[in-house]
């Protein structure tokens, strides 16, 4: 007779925030299990099955900080603040705690325990080999949930292609993709990136 697996250890909210406040690295929290986000962590895709996600690498960290601080320049003046990846996403419906590559939240800010972001009107996420198929499966999945989310955009670290899905009017996602030397467009905040800008120093 073989051997029984162990059972998975779960996690309430309250103990992973507890846990996140004193750790040492980041993690995400999805239906009670926590996941380190440090060189190697898992996710879940929706279906029970675990996706492997490698960690970041420089270009990825130079695309993501471009963007930030590109959005901090647009939207300086406005009610539109962007935040970078050390800012937490909840998403109650899900269970779901993540740390996008960068967010943008507009006027008021509702968070969850004074930690957690639940209202972005906007989420950028810088693609991996690794992690772009859970960026544009589950993870957007997840995003949907989001009721103030008007756009999802999707940022190629190989070549300048940015794809941008937008939230219309009847509650549907379309996607506009910008590529070469196209600028972003961000209507849901009104501004526009250069691919320059988003690619500086990294090509």
């Amino acid at each position: 007779m073989s051997a029984q697996p162990a059972p998975q250890q779960l996690f309430t909210i309250e103990e992973y925030l507890e846990r996140e406040e004193k750790a040492a690295y980041k993690s995400e929290y999805y239906k009670g299990e926590i996941f380190p986000m440090v060189d190697i962590n898992r996710a879940y895709d929706g279906n029970g099955e675990a996706l492997v996600m490698a960690g970041g690498s420089m270009r990825h960290s130079n695309i993501g900080g471009n963007i930030y601080h590109a959005l901090r320049k647009r939207l300086a003046g406005t009610s539109c603040r962007p935040f970078n990846s050390d800012m937490q996403i909840h998403i109650p419906v899900e269970q779901l705690f993540t740390y996008p590559d960068i967010s943008v939240i507009c006027g008021k800010r509702d968070l969850f325990q004074d930690k957690a972001l639940m209202n972005p009107r906007v989420i950028i996420e810088v693609l991996s080999d690794s992690t772009e198929g859970y960026d544009r499966g589950a993870k957007f999945r997840f995003y949907t949930k989001i009721a103030s989310l008007q756009e999802y955009v999707l940022v190629s670290q190989n070549e300048r292609i940015v794809e941008v899905f937008r939230r219309n009017e009847q509650q549907r996602w379309e996607l506009f993709v910008f590529a070469e030397n196209e600028n972003v467009e961000l209507a849901s905040v009104e501004c526009t990136l250069t691919m320059d800008e988003i690619y500086e120093d990294t090509e």
